[in-house]
């Protein structure tokens, strides 16, 4: 036994003995699986027994193990053996891969894998050994939320914005209300159908072992709603209108939850509301009112909006002789005849007191009153519901009135004078059918049978009268538009009315000719209905017109023609209607002359000449005293000169008319015969041709030869 013993410890010592370094370092070392707090690592390994794997936070391993220190390792970053400045052992094994634990998210992490030959006293390869690095994810869970519309419950809108990060995708969203209910998605809207405060909670999935939930700590706000629930106090939501007496009474609910109250308004009407709680109402009519009831809470004493509204409906119920009617409370004493009823359904007793000793028990009655006066009637009534009342109403009968008038005349003419009326009761007034009324007085209209009608407007018994009117036509005729006879002709003047005709020269001759102008007047009677007209009648001639022959006219003259006619108008063809026209333009003329008779026209043909035409001027002069051209001068035609300048080749005026009170140059300059040469002239003239006056000016050279 002694010998086995000695034979193992000699086995294992020489196993160390044996052992060498190892020669080929780790290899290919990746990183994957990677979440927030573990990742799996794996490697090829080398040519040793065992890997040794240090992992270090922020930066590269920078510890080398020592040999001959075996060091423990765990998976959970930190567990294991620190070899010196946070370089921990966290693999020793024979395996190549394992699950790195125990790590932060967001943080990068370096690892270096170290071949050994895995003896208790480790012989490590520190000359060459793998590395790698990675980073873990990360998951930040964060939300803001804003609530639009109102802060009321139930129509809240909450709008929850998700402003999470992450290092990988494929993340689905969930969200917790803390009301019971929950949303998917990444943005989510959500409407709290109850009042308080409310944490959200936003999980992520898949978290990859981040923290996978974050709740908000501010919370949602949401303003409780008062639930509204007016009621009657003694549930008597129907009473008769006698004796109504309404108690309402206020049992709203609202959740408890600080600084929260509300207020409520009652509206009976549009001017008619309480804020107490428990208010009284008594109706003075009968019907259904609809009681509308708002409660709105108030937060810290403001108010928030947040309302909630209800309504009551009661029945005022009509008194019984609520439906009494009477046919005609105001009659006239003729024929009076008053029905009195009540149509209230259901009623179960009635009573009438007519006001004259009648009375009766039936639902109806038709009465007729003996005298007039006014009777004052009672009635009473009963409802099966237990309700009565008793009415207290009038009926007048009044005494009849008397519309005869008197004052319309057989017949009148159209128009004629106004005709006094009589009305046998003052009060009333008249219509007509056709004519005027003023006052009592009416003035005829229109021929024919007309109606005047007097009325008595009486508020109870107004009553009328119609009478009839003949009316005769006045005769009424025109002798027509003032009209014209031409060269000495003749007019007829007919009246095709009937009736006496009577002229302005006492004949009563229908039709009357006449033959001279005037002012001529008719007068027609017919039964006493006259009417009469006046006509001018003006003697005139056919028109005349006769222009001058075609002609020519120099260029820059001006041209008169005129024509005129007594009592015509006269249109130039240049669209012009005055007698006379100017022509400076070739062309054909048109004149028209018109009047009632008739119209004449002519018409001339202008040319106008290529030069000027009014003035002869000549080239040379030859002042040798032979008494030929011995001068120079500027023969015109129906001109008017003005003044003649003469000017030597310097520039020098050596004659000038208006000193030598002459237009003739006798070749002479201050007593001084002029030289033969070429001199300039300038002469103006005027043109004087009807009413208007033509100035012109001319220029050139004279040669004055010896």
């Amino acid at each position: 036994m002694k010998k086995l013993l000695f034979l193992l410890i000699s086995l294992f010592s020489l196993g160390n003995l044996m052992a060498a370094e190892p020669t080929v370092a780790p290899s290919n070392i990746a990183v994957g699986t990677i979440q927030c707090n573990q990742a799996v690592v794996s490697w090829t390994s080398g040519n040793g027994g065992w890997r040794l794997c240090v992992v270090k936070e922020a930066s590269a391993v920078n510890v080398l193990p020592t040999d001959g220190t075996a060091y423990t390792a765990f998976a959970i970053l930190g567990n294991g053996d620190n070899l010196g400045s946070s370089n921990f052992a966290c693999w020793n094994n024979i395996n190549n891969n394992f699950t790195l634990r125990g790590l932060k998210p967001n943080t990068k992490y370096y690892i270096a894998v170290f071949e050994h030959d895995g003896l208790s006293s480790p012989n490590y390869l520190t000359s060459s050994y793998a590395t790698a690095s990675f980073t873990t994810q990360n998951l930040i869970l964060d939300f803001s939320f804003a609530v639009s519309k109102d802060s009321c419950d139930k129509t809240n809108v909450v709008s929850f914005t998700n402003k999470s990060s992450a290092t990988y995708t494929g993340l689905t969203y969930s969200w917790l209300f803390q009301d019971a209910t929950t949303a998917t998605g990444t943005n989510v809207t959500h409407t709290y159908m109850k009042g308080g405060n409310f944490l959200v909670t936003l999980i992520a999935s898949p978290a990859l072992g981040c923290t996978d939930n974050f709740t908000a700590t501010k919370a949602v706000f949401i303003i409780p709603r008062p639930v509204s629930k007016p009621i009657e106090k003694n549930n008597k939501l129907s009473q008769c209108l006698e004796g109504n007496y309404f108690q309402f009474d206020d049992q709203t609910t609202l959740a408890k939850i600080p600084k929260c109250a509300y207020t409520r308004t009652w509206y009976f009407s549009a001017s008619d509301s309480a804020t107490i709680p428990t208010p009284n109402k008594t109706y003075t009519t009968a019907g259904t009112y609809r009681i509308l009831y708002k409660s709105e809470t108030y937060y810290d004493n403001n108010r928030t909006g947040c309302t909630d509204t209800a309504s009551l409906v009661i029945n005022v119920i009509p008194d019984p002789s609520s439906g009494v009617s009477i046919n005609n409370p105001i009659q006239c004493f003729k024929g009076n005849s008053f029905k009195f009823d009540n149509t209230y359904p259901g009623l179960s007793s009635w009573f009438w007191d007519l006001g004259d000793g009648t009375t009766t028990n039936t639902q109806s009655i038709t009465h007729s009153y003996t005298s007039t006066g006014t009777y004052r009637i009672i009635h009473e009534a009963q409802s099966p519901v237990g309700c009565k009342s008793r009415d207290t109403s009038y009926v007048y009968v009044k005494a009849n009135t008397d519309a005869k008038f008197t004052g319309l005349s057989g017949a009148v003419c159209e128009g004629g004078a106004p005709i006094s009326l009589t009305p046998g009761t003052p009060g009333g007034f008249f219509t007509t059918s056709s004519g005027v009324i003023a006052g009592t007085n009416y003035t005829p209209g229109n021929a024919g049978t007309q109606l005047v009608k007097y009325v008595i407007k009486d508020s109870f018994c107004p009553d009328s009268t119609t009478q009839t009117i003949k009316i005769n036509a006045l005769p009424k005729f025109s002798l027509g538009k003032d009209t014209t006879i031409c060269d000495g002709s003749s007019t007829d003047l007919l009246i095709p009315v009937a009736g006496n005709v009577l002229w302005d020269d006492g004949s009563n001759s229908n039709p009357r000719t006449i033959y001279n102008g005037g002012k001529y007047f008719a007068e027609v009677d017919n039964n006493g209905c006259k009417w009469s007209d006046t006509i001018n009648i003006s003697e005139k001639t056919t028109p005349q017109v006769s222009l001058p022959g075609d002609t020519l006219i120099c260029k820059g003259s001006i041209l008169q023609l005129s024509a005129s006619w007594p009592g015509a108008t006269t249109t130039w063809s240049t669209g012009y209607t005055g007698n006379s026209i100017y022509v400076a333009n070739s062309g054909i003329y048109t004149v028209t002359v018109t009047n009632a008779c008739g119209f004449a026209t002519d018409q001339i043909e202008v040319t106008l000449a290529s030069g000027f035409c009014d003035v002869f001027i000549p080239d040379a002069f030859t002042p040798n005293g032979d008494g030929r051209n011995d001068s120079f001068e500027i023969i015109g035609r129906d001109v008017n000169a003005v003044f003649l300048y003469i000017y030597n080749r310097w520039g020098e005026k050596i004659f000038d008319s208006r000193d030598a009170n002459s237009f003739k140059w006798s070749g002479y300059y201050k007593g001084e015969v002029c030289p033969e040469a070429l001199y300039t002239f300038i002469y103006r003239y005027e043109q004087k041709v009807g009413d208007r006056v033509r100035r012109a000016t001319v220029n050139g050279g004279i040669m004055l030869l010896r």
